[in-house]
């Protein structure tokens, strides 16, 4: 019997041993740089050539085709007046990886709020509405030449801010920079 037992535990051991990772895709930009890979199992949110927006879990990848996982999840109001989410179903989306327009890569970044100019719109923006308002409280004069001259430098932040904003990169990963490509694991 404890033969039997070793035997199967060795069986079970060398199945493991003999499996092979399946196809996925790799995302890499124009110098073959590797950005990041996506398998079977793991959670990807891309845009199809259609426009429309697909995110969810893989189910597989094979033959030249992605398989994505959508849930449907809704909100709906229960008797006593309050909210619930719930989830109605899920529906498989199969289509070839050249139908994949864009993948949306959530690259975490540091100081990204900085980096935006996001902070700088802020701080700008809520300066001027700030002086305005303490002004207008203290019946001072909002056209003196100092504090015309700090709400210039303010706008000036937000400006700046503002065009940060439109410079930054988004994290949308297409176009000449960017390519997918799909491995083939399996034969």
């Amino acid at each position: 019997m404890r033969g039997l037992f070793i035997l199967l535990a060795v069986l079970a051991a060398s199945t493991s041993g003999f499996s092979q990772m399946s196809d996925f895709i790799s995302l890499k930009r124009s110098n073959n740089r590797h950005v990041a890979s996506y398998f079977k199992g793991s959670r990807i949110e891309l845009q199809h050539v259609n426009g429309q927006v697909i995110s969810g879990p893989i189910e597989d990848v094979r033959n030249d085709s992605v398989f994505v996982r959508q849930w449907h999840i809704v909100s709906y109001i229960t008797q006593l007046g309050t909210s619930k989410v719930d989830t109605l179903g899920s529906m498989v989306y199969g289509f070839h990886y050249q139908e994949i327009f864009r993948i949306f890569h959530d690259k975490r970044q540091s100081w990204g709020f900085v980096r935006n100019g996001t902070i700088f719109m802020i701080g700008g923006v809520g300066y001027i509405v700030l002086n305005v308002l303490n002004g207008w409280y203290r019946k001072e004069p909002i056209g003196d030449a100092d504090n015309l001259k700090s709400l210039a430098i303010a706008g000036g932040v937000a400006g700046g801010g503002f065009l940060l904003n439109r410079l930054h990169r988004y994290r949308e990963k297409n176009g000449k920079k960017y390519k997918i490509q799909y491995i083939k694991m399996t034969n």
